[in-house]
């Protein structure tokens, strides 16, 4: 009879109650950090898919320019003085197709196209340089606060006559 006591009594390396809710909440507090960890993570793929999209308007923008530099460039004040006032607004990430509130827009403008003049060649104008500035702001950023800004800055020799 001592010996089936003793058998009821022992441990046998059963869990209780406790242990189970200790395990859960471990693993529950795991899963949220992992969560939260991928969402920061496709948060900042996101903005670095915009980034490098702004940069290519940007230089497709400047290529624009050179091209226009190199065929018919007409140095009209207008042209010269750049559009850094009146800014032309593209799409720069189609968030969410079905919705088109969430949509990020962008600012592409350029600088004043200088033309450059080196002493040294004494043929007038050598090359003209040229900056196109893209910004746009991030979902969560207010509007009036300093947006992201993408500048790119090249030269154009214009055609030989």
């Amino acid at each position: 009879m001592q010996m089936f006591k003793r058998l009821w009594h022992r441990d046998e390396g059963g869990i209780d109650f406790v242990q189970v809710v200790v395990g859960l909440l471990i693993i529950a507090i795991a899963a949220v950090g992992t969560f939260q960890a991928l969402v920061y993570g496709y948060g900042q793929l996101n903005y670095e898919m915009r980034y490098r999209k702004a940069i290519s308007m940007a230089r497709s923008y400047v290529e624009y320019w050179q091209g226009r530099i190199h065929t018919d460039f007409q140095a009209t004040r207008q042209v010269m003085n750049g559009n850094l006032a009146r800014p032309e607004v593209y799409l720069l990430d189609e968030c969410d197709p079905r919705n088109v509130f969430d949509d990020i827009y962008c600012k592409v403008a350029y600088g004043p196209i200088e033309p450059v003049d080196l002493e040294t060649t004494g043929q007038g104008v050598d090359h003209y340089r040229i900056r196109v500035y893209v910004t746009w702001w991030e979902p969560d950023q207010s509007f009036n606060s300093p947006g992201h800004e993408v500048f790119f800055d090249a030269t154009m020799v214009p055609a030989a006559l």
